[in-house]
């Protein structure tokens, strides 16, 4: 079974670099159209393998098949920003997609307490590799340099993001296919999430909600997480910068930017 930080967990993690390393130095020699074309097409097997689910899932539900969380989101969008000429596409990719791709396979939730070698557990494991993948690649072989002027833009994506989420998870219940809001990042503010923590920054954000009889604070849906995501996410990815940019580069720019303020 997958349990959370688990020696079975463990090992799933150590499988990520070692697949991005192999990739990266097997393929180091090809062309950079090769390269490309490769990364692309593998924004495709990322569809594929999320539609997929439908006949190789045996517990298989249908809103499952919509782009749904942040990861679907990037998922769903890959392929669009990958052509795009919009250098900020490709940031979001690096910014948004591999890190929050990140961020699920250290605390992969969703399927925790499922066998490994079942189908989606595979499902889950391959997709987000691909979304870290991509992007990691594209900076390490100068296919794209990120650009840390254009955070700004990133952190306004993952706020569409969340809208996008909500929008979904309404539309889950308005229709039938769920009786109940999934809390995808958080953005209802239920109770017993990680994104509760960002209450600790932002306390005054809550109204008076009827449960059971009692009246209860709770966070106020999406607006809540906005602070804390802002504070923690900037200084996340000026270190991921740091990698790709280079220190003296990464200075330059920074100065750029306070000028700029």
């Amino acid at each position: 079974m997958l349990d959370v930080f688990s020696f079975n967990h463990f090992l799933w993690l150590l499988f990520i670099p070692i697949v991005i390393y192999f990739v990266y130095y097997g393929l180091n020699n090809k062309s950079q159209k090769f390269k490309y074309w490769f990364l692309f097409s593998l924004t495709l097997v990322a569809w594929v393998v999320h539609f997929s689910r439908y006949w190789l899932d045996p517990e298989f539900s249908t809103y499952k098949l919509f782009f749904v969380d942040l990861c679907g989101f990037s998922t769903m969008l890959y392929p669009f920003f990958f052509l795009s000429k919009k250098k900020v596409l490709k940031d979001t990719m690096y910014y948004s997609g591999a890190l929050f791709a990140f961020l699920s396979l250290v605390y992969p939730n969703t399927i925790e307490g499922d066998p490994i070698f079942i189908y989606n557990t595979i499902r889950f494991f391959l997709a987000h590799i691909i979304l870290m993948m991509v992007p990691i690649l594209l900076a390490a072989w100068k296919l794209h340099i990120p650009n840390i002027k254009n955070l700004g833009w990133v952190f306004v994506f993952i706020m569409i993001g969340g809208l996008y989420n909500m929008a979904l998870t309404s539309f889950f219940v308005e229709v039938g296919l769920r009786n109940s809001l999934i809390n995808y990042m958080g953005i209802w503010g239920h109770e017993g999430t990680l994104y509760s923590y960002a209450l600790i920054i932002v306390p005054w954000m809550t109204y008076d909600r009827l449960v059971e009889g009692e009246i209860v604070k709770t966070a106020i849906p999406y607006l809540y997480i906005i602070p804390a995501a802002f504070i923690v996410l900037m200084p996340t990815w000026l270190l991921m910068s740091l990698p790709v940019v280079g220190v003296k580069e990464f200075k330059t720019k920074i100065n750029d930017i306070i000028k700029r303020l």
